[in-house]
């Protein structure tokens, strides 16, 4: 059956989420207990060489032939550490700083919640994949989202309903000098695969386990940095890695991109079954608030 097939981008060996065989299914219980450890204890997963080389290729090329073809959206963010957007986030967001700011005050005076990040990236939006795109099929593998589901440890899991941001391309690129800015995610769960990394030039995925609750009772960035600094983790991602992430519990960033492009692709499913972004969210992202 076709709900059955593996796609063929997994490393089914190393990673058999479909458990055909009752090995299989004892390697796959200790895969579950194994992640959700790790994310109960640090918020964090990661399960490397989760695609197959050839099958990263394949991704990678269809994300710069979307790119190419103009089809992407460019999204530029100012926003502080929760995603929170302010009257000066706004203006810096129509400004061509890539910098992080604080209004120009000395890092000392600058309230933690008044500190200013930038992001930006292209994404490419879910229904801009072809119906045989490789991405989409492992998306749609039930398999994926019932590990997913046992992994944060969640009693549901669902695809988003949402038609844009279900699946997506992330492209940093190093002409804009992308980057993520510092932030908790407003989700509890993401799942990031990482297509092609930038060694040497940023793009750097990095984050402080546990830290909301520490974070929240700084009142100044100075006292942020100085708590961040010796707690900082860079995990070593190469291409074809699945990293799990608990993203509202662990300040993180990725760092600016200073050569090349760093791609990944972003999986959404959710709790509630039905929820997608709504249009502010959308048109922040992808442009526009509807397919095309």
């Amino acid at each position: 059956a076709a709900a059955a097939r593996v796609p063929a981008v997994v490393d089914s060996d190393r990673y058999p989420l479909h458990a055909p065989d009752a090995s299989a299914a004892a390697a796959l219980g200790e895969l579950v207990a194994k992640s959700r450890r790790e994310i109960s204890a640090r918020g964090y997963s990661h399960l490397p060489g989760f695609l197959r080389p050839a099958s990263v290729a394949n991704l990678v090329e269809e994300a710069l032939r979307l790119e190419a073809a103009g089809v992407g959206f460019r999204s530029h963010e100012a926003h502080n550490l929760y995603l929170e957007e302010t009257e000066e986030a706004q203006s810096l967001a129509s400004s061509q700083s890539s910098t992080a700011s604080g209004r120009g005050d000395a890092p000392e005076s600058i309230a933690t919640r008044d500190k200013e990040f930038r992001s930006s990236k292209v994404l490419i939006a879910k229904d801009l994949l072809g119906a045989d795109s490789q991405l989409l099929e492992l998306y749609n593998w039930d398999p994926l989202r019932a590990f997913l589901q046992a992994a944060f440890a969640v009693p549901g899991l669902h695809p988003s309903a949402d038609p844009l941001g279900g699946a997506y391309y992330n492209i940093f690129d190093s002409a804009f000098q992308d980057t993520l800015g510092w932030h908790f995610d407003r989700s509890a769960l993401s799942m990031n695969l990482i297509l092609q990394t930038t060694p040497g030039a940023g793009g750097d995925f990095q984050f402080v386990p546990d830290s909301r609750e520490a974070i929240g009772q700084l009142h100044r960035w100075s006292e942020v940095e100085e708590y961040i600094n010796s707690r900082t983790d860079t995990p070593e991602l190469h291409p074809g890695s699945l990293y799990l992430f608990a993203g509202d519990r662990s300040l993180h960033q990725v760092s600016p991109v200073t050569r090349g492009k760093r791609i990944n692709a972003i999986f959404t499913y959710v709790e509630e079954e039905g929820s997608r972004l709504n249009e502010y969210t959308l048109r922040k992202f992808f442009g526009r608030s509807g397919p095309r």
